[in-house]
């Protein structure tokens, strides 16, 4: 199956349950969508914001919101991990010893919560770590490989809303055709660029360079480049002139 088809699937997935439930598809619809597609109990995805460590944007159940609020208690766990620029964690038996010396404080609480394997994937574009997408299984076992290849362009789909929201831009009616345009080159260079005109951090610069495109109608990739050739700078005013 190409990527293409898989994220046709399931982005129909995601938009059939936000009309089911009769609301416009959002990281709430979609995280409930993913929890009842894949074989997993509950799904979550948590960003870092300002000061605070790890902000829980949005969980299918109680489950979720409450062992990704335990790892903010206790101060580690896989969410967090991956929030400080750790890799992907996959947990297919999380009470274990292994898991136990990892996260001595979180797992003997997550397991008694229900939790019995995770699979927390890093929500990012280069260098910038946007969040985390975890997903929780109350059956030890790891994900079968179509199930996480599905898990994981749920979890792009996720990064896609997180950027949007944060970017103020609306939701898609459509599936989002450029989805992937975030990777280009000339986007990390320009975001880097933006990052010093405007004095602020590579997340910030990257909303606004999202910001910017959306506003103008016009392909990410392609403001990018304006950046990137000097036809445009970003000052600190919040506004873009042409020229630098």
């Amino acid at each position: 199956m190409t990527e293409t088809t898989r994220a046709d699937r399931v982005w129909g997935v995601v938009t059939a349950y936000a009309e089911a439930l009769g609301v416009p598809v959002s990281l709430r619809s979609l995280c409930q969508a993913a929890a009842a597609r894949l074989p997993v109990s509950a799904v979550a995805v948590s960003v870092r914001s300002g000061r605070v460590v790890s902000e829980v944007l949005c969980a299918s159940g109680s489950l979720s919101r409450e062992l990704e609020e335990l790892q903010l208690t206790v101060g580690e766990g896989p969410s967090l991990q991956v929030l400080v620029g750790g890799p992907l964690v996959l947990v297919g038996d999380l009470d274990c010893a292994e898991s136990q010396a990892r996260w001595p404080l979180f797992v003997p609480a997550a397991v008694q919560a229900g939790a019995r394997a995770l699979f927390a994937l890093p929500l990012r574009v280069g260098v910038i770590r946007v969040g985390v997408f975890i997903l929780y299984a109350d059956h030890p076992g790891q994900l079968p490989a179509e199930e996480l290849a599905e898990a994981w362009v749920f979890a792009e789909f996720a990064r896609r809303l997180v950027l949007d929201e944060q970017a103020g831009i609306g939701t898609p009616e459509g599936y989002p055709v450029d989805w992937l345009s975030d990777s280009r080159p000339e986007v990390h260079q320009a975001t880097g660029m933006i990052s010093v005109q405007l004095g602020v951090g590579i997340a910030e610069a990257f909303s606004r360079l999202r910001a910017r495109a959306f506003t103008e109608g016009r392909p990410l990739s392609t403001v990018a480049a304006e950046v990137v050739a000097r036809r445009r700078r970003f000052d600190p005013d919040h506004t873009a002139r042409e020229g630098v």
